[in-house]
């Protein structure tokens, strides 16, 4: 899509916005979506308040009983009391909302139960609440009726909270009876009603009973948060999670499909750390999505909305203000989606976090407000306190259910035979007490519900109906789940099959042989993970088998799953042995992964000098976890980087195998030799300088250090450049002497002879006049931003002589641009000389005027140290800046007023050129990787956040990239921390390879409110170029929609 289309030359934009114009007279002739509250519905919809405001505090989630009332899960106010005052003095509460007159607007609000730390949802089952508020599993019971809990259990506890939202959340009631919670990569210590122990720290997915007992781990993973879930008619559990992956190519957040004893991404070492059992590479995501934060989710059930929205999913999207409609289909053993907006708000404070449907087919949508702070990079700027609400969206003509909760009804009073034809009853929240009562019936309902099969036409009823027998739970009500195993829907057989792993039936076994290996898909995977569940080593060379001919990947993980649980590691070898190549490639990896370690040096070696490019490739992949093996990797190694053919994907591969066997002498000396080797080609010196950077090695071997001094020689611009980087980031000082032969040179080009500098700094941060005078020289105008910057970024961590800060005060404080001038000033930080300070306040007095974007508390610290005499002399900049700070709204909305008319193509020229928000940013496989990645800004923040951003980058961070200081016993270094290891830290000071520092080194780490992006860019570009540049923002991602709204502005 946007890759190809960003390859091409910007002109192709420019006419782009051209033909766009008669998109959209064509467009203007269409009917309107329904507009009102400041939302937009589909054409046939409407949209109103369900509660009124005054009712309501900030809600985050919501749930039903089984009567229509309505749970709300709040907060109470801003999230800015931290973690550990959360728990001392939790202040979330639950309240109760009832509609008493049946009008669709809740009346009546109480407050259920409160002093909570957060409460991320729950689930009314039986009379009682459920409720995920970490470090607790809770339920709460309300025992008079009165609308107030008045008992309080604790079901589980030993989960992490966490203040930002990152935490257990749920639980979600499955069709099997079970309690389903979602969870963050926060940790978790928690002991079982059994009395197992549970520790450890990657995100996972979690079930148990309702008392608690049989918690397990479904799936896990490195992914930072999951937040709802939602159930397909046959059990299967799809949810919604962010950071899948580092944010990068617009991509960030994901729906998911967990299955059993899935792994998921993103990379992260806890899945090595926790023992995460791994069947290959890591899961595949579902749906992948922008920065979005999806949040809330739900499945529409019945026909209220129309036959085309049955089985569709509906999620909130926290950061767009939209409600995404997902339209569902089969994707082998799993699903895919087709993808459309079905609401969008026009507020840029309007933050949905969660979506349910009513009993009617009405849908309600939860706004939480503006209370969120802290986890989200919300616009923080002299923004009015927002409201939360609750809203509720109809189908315009929608036929009404009468008694849409079956409150008339006396299901309770009708015997089992009579309760059956409700379960065809159009009203959902009718089938569903139904399905209940006939479970709370027990033994006495098997009988009547098995007589219903062959009426219930519909396969997710009949589903459904096969569950309620599993919950049942007696000898009879199983045979009739193990009969649903011959159902003709491929759905209800993946039902039973669910229902008899989770009971782990024994009696089941044969047929579930039978299933593994021929039948639907889905029906397979699932059978698949049933052996593994139920445990007979019998099943074995039928998944073996059922390898051999399975090509998806879900089959593939739940056959190599089940064979890890069952540890028959002598037939898994007789496997290797296999003409099947797949049913080897799932011995390897089961054996590799299974416990006591079956798997041996022996079987690896064959499998990387194996003929077939699979066998080798899983052999690679496998060799990563034995750092033991290493004589039997470095021959794979070599012929691997002599292939002109390796691919970047098995180029990464290698890399990261290598990484492995880093301290392996053996490996160390391939490495070296490689480098050194004339034959060796530009893009393999390029990796093995990254194994050099990226490696665990504390101290670099001498040889390693000797030949990157050898080649600084290079004339391979392709080569200097990570050179130069790995110098940096591992602070290689035997190289000093030949680094500054780079800077002196006037043949080196600016760009490098400040790489250069930078390494050196890094080692040796004294600069000598020379060096010093290059740098005041690199700021002047002619010289492009990114020199200008770096030029400022060196000068601010060398250890500059008071002589050259005064200098720096005299000439070019004053001449210094607005945008660089907060990072400028950080070169006194921490200077006491009185003289130095009064040439400062002298020099700023005379652009005091230009002080807006130097926060206020930067500049206190920078004062601190200074003597009383230079305190006084800035007393008038300190009121100058304050009265400037305040001014800020009035600016950005002044701005805002001159973005009129900018041009897409214009725009872009400028992001990749005077503006130079390439050096930090990306947009698709373009620019830097130092900031946030832009690919889709235009479709995640609104035109104010995106100015702000670029005026006052200060007044908010997006996550992962908040700036702190890294002390150490001689230095500090400000940064973005990218990567926190078990023995060193690794922090980017800018756009070029991280900084890493031992923690022997580290006395503190302190969060810092500088933002590392210049402010005042406004100040760098004209009004008519500002107005291009935001042009370009919104209209990314470059669809067709985008470009039309950008056009539509224009």
């Amino acid at each position: 899509m946007f890759p190809s289309f960003l390859s091409r030359k910007s002109r192709l934009i420019q006419g782009s916005i051209v033909l766009l114009a008669g998109v959209c007279l064509t467009a203007s002739t269409e009917k309107k979506p329904h507009e009102t509250l400041g939302f937009q519905v589909p054409e046939g919809f409407t949209i109103e308040r369900a509660v009124a405001p005054d009712l309501l505090s900030y809600p985050m989630f919501a749930s039903f009983d089984g009567t229509g009332r309505l749970f709300v899960f709040e907060s109470t106010g801003p999230n800015t009391m931290g973690t550990e005052k959360m728990l001392a003095e939790p202040s979330y509460h639950i309240r109760l909302l009832e509609d008493l007159d049946e009008d669709g607007q809740f009346e009546k609000s109480r407050i259920f139960a409160d002093h909570i730390p957060f409460p991320k949802g729950g689930v009314f089952y039986q009379g009682s609440l459920y409720v995920a508020e970490s470090p607790n599993l809770v339920k709460y019971t309300d025992t008079n009726a009165d609308g107030v809990s008045d008992q309080k259990e604790t079901i589980l506890t030993g989960w992490t909270l966490h203040a930002n939202g990152a935490t257990l959340g749920g639980p979600f009631f499955g069709p099997d009876g079970w309690l389903y919670l979602t969870d963050a990569r926060r940790g978790f210590s928690i002991t079982t009603k059994e009395g197992q122990a549970l520790k450890g720290k990657s995100a996972r997915i979690w079930r148990c009973r309702p008392d608690g007992t049989g918690l397990e781990s479904m799936a896990g993973g490195g992914f930072d948060n999951s937040i709802e879930m939602a159930f397909m008619p046959s059990g299967e559990t799809i949810g919604t999670m962010t950071y899948f992956v580092d944010p990068q190519d617009g991509q960030r957040d994901a729906l998911m499909h967990w299955v059993e004893g899935g792994t998921y991404p993103k990379p992260n070492a806890v899945i090595a750390e926790d023992g995460l059992k791994l069947t290959g590479e890591l899961m595949p995501v579902m749906t992948k999505m922008p920065r979005v934060a999806p949040s809330g989710i739900l499945r529409y059930r019945g026909s209220g909305f129309g036959p085309a929205y049955r089985g569709n999913l509906f999620n909130a999207e926290f950061n767009t203000g939209r409600i995404m409609r997902h339209i569902v289909s089969p994707d082998g053993a799993t699903y895919k989606t087709a993808d459309e907006v079905f609401l969008k708000s026009f507020s840029s404070d309007s933050h949905p976090t969660d979506v349910l449907q009513d009993a009617d087919g009405s849908m309600l949508m939860v706004v939480t407000g503006g209370w969120f702070i802290e986890g989200c990079p919300l616009s923080r700027v002299a923004k009015p306190e927002v409201a939360g609400g609750i809203y509720r969206i109809r189908k315009t003509g929608a036929a009404k259910l009468n008694d849409a909760w079956g409150k008339k009804l006396a299901l309770a009073k009708e015997a089992p035979q009579r309760l059956l034809k409700y379960l065809t009853d159009p009203r959902p929240a009718v089938r569903e007490q139904a399905t209940e009562e006939l479970i709370r019936r027990g033994n006495a309902a098997v009988n009547p519900l098995l007589n219903a099969f062959p009426v219930l036409k519909d396969e997710d009823m009949r589903a459904s109906a096969v569950f309620a027998l599993s919950r049942i739970n007696t000898p009879a009500a199983w045979n009739g789940v193990r009969q649903s195993l011959n159902d003709q829907s491929p759905v209800v057989r993946t039902a039973a099959v669910r229902a008899l792993g989770l009971q782990k039936d024994a009696i089941s076994v044969n047929k579930l042989i039978q299933l593994v290996q021929k039948d639907a898909l889905p029906v397979r995977r699932q059978a698949a993970t049933a052996l593994g569940q139920i445990g007979d080593p019998k099943a074995v060379p039928a998944l073996l088998n059922a390898a051999a001919a399975s090509t998806d990947r879900f089959v593939n993980h739940a056959i190599i799953h089940s064979l890890i649980l069952l540890r028959n590691s002598d037939l898994l070898v007789k496997a290797l042995e296999s003409p099947a190549l797949k049913t080897r490639i799932a011995a390897l990896i089961a054996l590799d992964q299974m416990d006591g370690k079956p798997l041996q040096k022996t079987h690896l070696a064959a499998a990387l000098t194996a003929r077939e490019a699979e066998i080798q490739k899983t052999g690679s992949w496998i060799a990563s976890h034995h750092p033991e093996w290493s004589d039997v990797v470095i021959g794979f190694l070599e012929k691997s980087l002599k292939n002109p053919a390796l691919s970047d994907a098995d180029a990464n591969s290698v890399r990261d195998l290598m990484l492995t066997f880093i301290k392996e002498p053996a490996l160390q000396n391939f490495v070296v030799a490689q480098l050194g080797n004339p034959a060796t080609t530009s893009a393999r010196k390029v990796l093995l300088l990254d194994v050099m950077a990226k490696g665990s090695l504390k101290k670099l071997p001498d040889a390693w250090v000797t030949e990157i001094g050898n080649q600084l020689q290079t004339t391979d611009d392709a080569v200097l450049s990570p050179l130069l980087g790995l110098i940096e980031s591992r602070r290689i000082k035997a190289v000093a002497q030949k680094l500054d032969q780079l800077v002196q040179s006037e043949k080196t080009p600016v760009g490098f002879r400040l790489k250069a500098l930078s390494a050196r700094i890094t080692s040796s941060p004294a600069l000598s006049e020379r060096e010093f005078q290059l740098l005041l020289n690199y700021l002047g105008p002619e010289f492009d931003s990114p020199v200008r910057q770096q030029a400022v970024r060196l000068l601010n961590r060398a250890e500059l002589t008071n002589d050259q800060l005064l200098i720096i005060a005299r000439t070019r404080i004053g001449q210094t641009d607005a945008f660089l001038l907060p990072p400028l000033l950080g070169a006194f930080e921490g200077n006491k000389d009185e003289k130095v300070g009064q040439e400062l306040m002298t020099a700023l007095k005379a652009v005091s005027g230009r002080l807006d974007n130097l926060p206020e508390q930067d500049f206190q610290n920078l004062l601190k140290p200074f003597p009383a005499s230079v305190q006084t002399m800035a007393e008038p900049l300190l009121v100058k800046l304050k009265s400037l700070h305040a001014d800020r709204l009035a600016h950005l909305q002044k701005l805002e007023t001159q973005l009129k008319g900018g041009d897409v193509g214009e725009g872009r020229k400028l992001f990749f050129g005077k503006a130079s928000c390439y050096t930090c940013h990306s947009v698709g496989p373009e620019g830097g990787r130092f900031g946030p990645d832009l690919t889709n800004i235009g479709e995640i923040r609104s035109q104010h956040d995106i100015l702000e951003a670029i005026v006052y980058p200060s007044a908010s961070f997006a996550r992962e990239y908040e700036t702190s200081r890294v002390v150490t016993k001689t230095t500090s270094y400000v940064g973005i921390i990218k990567e926190q290891l078990p023995e060193s830290v690794v922090i980017e000071l800018g756009p070029a390879p991280g900084l890493r520092i031992a923690r022997s080194e580290i006395t503190a780490i302190e969060p810092q409110t500088l933002s590392m992006m210049p402010p005042g860019l406004d100040q760098q570009l004209n009004p008519t170029e500002m107005a291009h540049l935001i042009a370009f923002l919104e209209a990314l991602p470059y669809r067709i929609d985008r470009m039309i709204q950008a056009s539509q502005k224009k």
